[in-house]
């Protein structure tokens, strides 16, 4: 089956990591679901495992890619890789990968025929690469990505990355079939570690769910990618390597991650606020006290009366009395956050 894919415009440089559309820089899709969804996310990872560990298991996983990648499109078995220089790792091991080869040879459906390797796909500010597209002769088209993690340590284990696998490959499919005019049959994911290898179903989220995500607001910051999208799930930055420090006009140094983080919270309330007050005027022109759905509940209470006390009235009809029942007391300067 000869299948003619329309590309995409985006360039993708390998060794920066970096999508450019013209001199517009589009964020990964990785980034953008461990930031919102918080799927894949090793919140209590120590500085050894994300600058020495994780990088580690990346370029074990980056080494996979290409043998496979090789395989496809060359027919040459490319298993040996040097050991690599890293800004934080020192140095990333050599790896050997004819395992994870001859396991991708054994779970490979013979029915399916390799019609694009790393097949950049984008939407919006959004790019990304499928790692494999296969077909078969009667024109069913497959999206394949790989994945090398250690299942033992990976947040919800097997489940926790078919469900990460769901929400990727989803954005991947959606792209795709907007690109290309085509329609994709199925998605499937291939965990490859070790010699081990499993090749799994992959359950395709609804296109409005996954266009809502690929909607999400992106700010690029010198610190990377910043996402910001109040109807999802989470916000949260996603810092790209390790966080630089941030000066500002006063000797203060304050870590990006913190800058980060501030920014997005800042955004969410401002957007919580204003979804609030949006939600109460409807409750209360359709006379609703209470609303319930299964992410939270809302309730207007019943208005009342109070009674307060005037101290500037006293104070000035009386000052004596008010001079006598007060007192000086030491307070904290306000702080106060601003987004600008």
């Amino acid at each position: 089956m000869t299948v003619n894919l329309k590309k995409s415009e985006v360039v993708f440089n390998e060794d920066a990591h970096t999508y450019l559309r013209g001199e517009t820089r589009l964020s990964g899709i990785t980034s953008l679901i461990h930031s919102v969804l918080q799927l894949g996310v090793y919140p209590d990872a120590s500085e050894f495992v994300k600058n020495v560990q994780i990088p580690r298991a990346g370029y074990y996983g980056t080494c996979i890619h290409k043998c496979l990648q090789t395989y496809e499109e060359m027919g040459i078995e490319l298993t040996q890789f040097p050991e690599k220089e890293h800004p934080t790792a020192i140095m990333l091991p050599a790896q050997e990968v004819s395992a994870e080869l001859c396991s991708y040879k054994k779970l490979k459906p013979h029915k399916c025929k390799t019609i694009a390797c790393e097949f950049t796909v984008d939407y919006g500010m959004f790019a990304s690469q499928i790692d494999t597209v296969w077909a078969t002769d009667d024109g069913h088209i497959y999206l394949v990505d790989y994945k090398t993690n250690n299942l033992d340590y990976y947040p919800g284990g097997p489940d926790g990355l078919k469900e990460y696998l769901s929400w990727q490959e989803s954005c991947y499919a959606f792209m795709f079939e907007r690109q290309t005019g085509l329609k994709v049959t199925g998605l499937v994911g291939m965990w490859l570690r070790k010699g081990a290898g499993e090749l799994w179903e992959i359950e395709r989220k609804p296109d409005e769910q996954v266009k809502k995500l690929l909607d999400t607001e992106v700010e690029l910051t010198d610190n990377g990618f910043v996402y910001f999208n109040p109807e999802m799930q989470v916000i949260s930055p996603i810092p790209e390597v390790v966080a630089p420090v941030a000066s500002s006009t006063s000797d203060l140094s304050v870590p990006m991650d913190v800058i980060s983080a501030i920014t997005a919270l800042l955004k969410a309330e401002k957007a919580a606020k204003t979804m609030k007050e949006k939600l109460r005027e409807l409750m209360e022109q359709n006379g609703v006290d209470k609303f319930e759905c299964p992410e939270f509940t809302a309730t207007i209470g019943k208005g009342s009366t109070s009674t307060t006390f005037d101290s500037a009235a006293l104070k000035k009809a009386e000052p004596d009395t008010w001079a006598k029942y007060t007192k000086e007391v030491t307070k904290k300067g306000s702080f106060t956050l601003k987004l600008k």
